[in-house]
C-alpha cells in the first residue's frame, strides 16, 4: 500500500527491481530509483511479495542505501546541476535494499509502485509508476536476475540517430531476451497507462526499433522532450526453461545538441582464432584471446572515452583503450567454464559540454564447447531460402545426429529436422541444413545432440532475427540521411538517378546507416542483403523539413 509520504513523492524518471540469490531461500533485493534533482526529497518506500502459492507480504519503511548523482553534464558543469543547486539539468539513482527468506515457489512477483512519474511527450497526464520482477525458485533454483548498468536518464540528439543499450548482463550465463512493453502504474493491481496519440507501448518513440536479442535500441527522434520507454527482460536456462524476468522503466531526454554522438560498426577484429560477428563472438574455455571494436565521432575535434563492464563480467579480462578519436576498446580474456552466454556493454562519450553525447552498444559472448561434441561455433543466418544453420565440430565421441530445434522462445522448441554426424572425429568436420519456412520475427534454433548409446545433449543455442528483406526507411537531416530498418550487415548503394554509383558502405549490426548526399541529389539507394532487395528514392534535402521520413519503393 501506498503511505502518506509516497503520494507526495513526484518526479519519478525511472525505476528497476533486481534479486541477488545468497543460498538457502535467502535473496537479497534491490530496488533503483531515479528522482529528477529539481524534484521533492525521497521518502521511504515498499516493496510488494507474492507467489502463486499463495503467500503475500508488503516490507514497508525502507530507506536508500546508497545515493548517486547520474547526468550527462561534462565535468566542467557536474557542480552547476540542479542536484547541487545550479541550473544543469541532473537526476539522483536511490538504491533500496532487504534481504529475506523466500519459500520455494514457482513464480514470485516483487513490485512497487508509486505515485507520480515525470510530465512527458508520449504518456498522457501524470500517472504513477509501477516495475516489477519475477522468479522462480522451486526444487533447489537459486538464481540471480539480469542486472543494468545503464548509467540512468540517457540524454539523446533531436535529428540524430540514437543507438542505446540498457548493458543487461546476466551473472549464471542465463539467455535473455528482450521486448517492449507498456509503462503502468498501481492502481495497485498494475494497470497500463494511457499513450497520446501516435505513440503506444510498441511504439513510444515512432520508428523505434529493439533488437530483442541484443536489446539494442535504435530511434530517430524529432522532436525535443521526454519520452518513456520500457524494456522487459527475460531469462531462461540452457534448456529453455523460463527462470525470471524483469524490467527497466526509463526515460529518455531528447534535445538540441551541441555535435553528434560516436558510432561503432561492431566488433572488428579477434585474435587466437576466436570466431565473431559484429554483436557476437564466441571462444572455448581454456583459450586466451581478444576482441575490439572501434569508436569514432563524425567531428574530428571531438575526443572519445569509452567504458565497459567487461572487466566486471568476465573473470580475469582485462579492457583497454587507444586512440582518441577514432578509439580501438580491446577486451582480452581467458575463457572459463560456466560464463556463458553473457552480455558486455560499452559506452561511448565525447567532450561535448554542458551535455555529453554518448551512445552505447553491447556483444555477447558465447562458449564453443558442449561435450562429448567439441563446438566450434554455431550461427544462424536469414537468406533468400529461409535461415541457414552453421556449425563446425572439433571433435566427436560416438555422436550419431544433430537434431534442429527452433521456436518462437526459448522453452518452446520443436524438431524441424536433423543432420547425420560423422560419428568419431579429431578433426574439425563442418555442418548446414537450411530452414526454408523460418518463423517471422524472432527464432530460437538449438541443436540437440544424440549419440549412438541413446544419449543425449543440449548443444548451442542462437537466436535469430528474421525480418525477410528488412524495412529500410530513411529519415532526412540537415546534411544528409538516416537509414534504419535494414537488415544487419546489408550492403548498401547510392546510385545517381543514371545508374552511377556514388557511395557504398555496410548497415551496423542494428540495420542502420548514415549517407551524406551532398551535392548528388536527387538519387536511388539501393539496399541488399542475402534476403533480397530495397530500393528508396531519395529526393533532393532543399526544402524537406528534419525528420521528414522516404519509405521503400513498391
Amino acid at each position: 500500500m501506498l503511505n502518506a509520504t509516497q503520494m507526495r513523492a513526484d518526479h519519478f524518471s525511472g525505476a528497476s527491481i533486481s534479486y541477488q540469490c545468497l543460498g538457502g531461500n535467502q535473496y537479497r533485493i534491490s530496488l533503483d530509483l531515479f528522482l529528477d534533482c529539481a524534484g521533492v526529497a525521497i521518502t521511504p518506500h515498499s516493496l510488494n511479495f507474492s507467489n502463486d502459492c499463495g503467500v503475500s507480504f508488503t516490507i514497508s519503511g525502507l530507506t536508500p542505501v546508497s545515493v548517486t548523482e547520474v547526468s550527462q553534464l561534462c565535468p566542467s558543469q557536474t557542480a552547476n546541476s540542479t542536484c547541487n543547486g545550479g541550473t544543469q539539468p541532473s537526476f539522483r539513482k536511490y538504491r533500496f535494499q532487504t534481504t529475506l527468506f523466500l519459500s520455494p515457489c514457482n513464480s514470485w512477483t516483487i513490485n512497487w509502485y508509486t505515485c507520480c512519474r515525470n510530465d512527458t511527450e508520449n504518456v498522457m497526464f501524470t500517472p504513477g509508476m509501477y516495475v516489477s520482477a519475477s522468479l522462480n525458485n522451486t526444487g533447489g533454483l537459486c538464481d540471480n536476475s539480469p542486472v543494468f548498468i545503464d548509467v540512468g536518464i540517457p540524454y539523446v540528439c533531436v535529428n540524430q540517430p540514437v543507438a542505446y543499450n540498457l548493458g543487461a548482463s546476466d551473472p549464471d550465463g542465463n539467455l535473455l531476451s528482450y521486448s517492449l512493453i507498456s509503462a503502468r502504474f498501481g492502481m495497485p493491481a498494475p494497470t497500463n497507462v494511457t499513450y497520446d496519440p501516435g505513440y503506444s507501448s510498441s511504439a513510444p518513440i515512432p520508428g523505434i526499433v529493439l533488437n530483442p536479442v541484443t536489446g539494442q535500441l535504435s530511434f530517430f527522434p524529432t522532436i525535443t522532450g521526454y519520452f518513456v520507454v520500457v524494456v522487459q527482460v527475460k531469462s531462461f536456462t540452457s534448456g529453455g526453461q523460463l527462470i525470471g524476468t524483469v524490467m527497466r522503466d526509463l526515460m529518455f531526454a531528447v534535445v538540441a545538441c551541441d555535435g553528434t554522438p560516436p558510432t561503432t560498426i561492431g566488433l572488428s577484429s579477434g585474435t587466437n582464432g576466436v570466431s565473431f560477428g559484429p554483436g557476437t563472438f564466441v571462444a572455448c574455455s581454456g583459450n586466451s584471446f581478444c576482441v575490439s571494436m572501434q569508436f569514432s565521432d563524425p567531428n574530428p575535434g571531438q575526443s572519445i572515452t569509452v567504458t565497459s563492464n567487461a572487466a566486471a563480467v568476465l573473470p580475469g579480462a582485462t579492457f583497454t583503450t587507444t586512440g582518441t578519436n577514432p578509439v580501438t576498446a580491446t577486451v582480452c580474456w581467458t575463457a572459463t567454464a560456466g560464463a556463458f552466454p553473457i552480455g558486455i556493454a560499452f559506452q561511448a562519450t565525447d567532450n561535448a559540454c554542458p551535455v555529453a553525447n554518448t551512445s552505447s552498444f553491447a556483444i555477447t559472448a558465447l562458449d564453443c564447447a558442449y561435450l562429448p561434441v567439441e563446438m566450434l561455433d554455431f550461427t544462424a543466418t536469414p537468406e533468400q531460402e529461409g535461415v541457414a544453420l552453421r556449425w563446425r565440430t572439433g571433435s566427436e565421441q560416438g555422436t550419431r545426429s544433430f537434431v534442429v530445434e527452433r521456436g518462437p522462445e526459448p522453452s518452446r522448441l520443436d524438431q524441424i529436422g536433423s543432420v547425420q554426424a560423422d560419428g568419431n572425429s579429431v578433426s574439425e568436420r563442418a555442418y548446414a541444413f537450411m530452414d526454408r519456412e523460418p518463423l517471422n520475427g524472432l527464432a530460437y534454433y538449438r541443436l540437440r545432440i544424440s549419440d549412438w548409446d541413446g544419449s543425449e545433449e543440449l548443444g548451442p543455442m542462437v537466436p535469430v532475427w528474421a525480418r525477410g528483406t528488412g524495412n529500410a526507411y530513411a529519415v532526412a537531416m540537415a546534411d544528409g540521411w538516416s537509414v534504419s530498418g535494414a537488415v544487419p550487415g546489408a550492403q548498401w548503394r547510392l546510385l545517381s538517378m543514371n545508374g552511377a554509383l556514388r557511395s557504398e558502405g555496410r548497415a551496423d549490426d542494428n540495420g542502420t546507416f548514415m549517407i551524406s548526399m551532398h551535392a548528388f541529389a536527387p538519387a536511388l539507394l539501393v539496399v541488399e542483403s542475402d534476403a533480397g532487395r530495397v530500393r528508396l528514392k531519395l529526393p533532393a534535402l532543399a526544402g524537406l523539413e528534419p525528420g521528414a521520413r522516404i519509405t521503400a519503393l513498391p
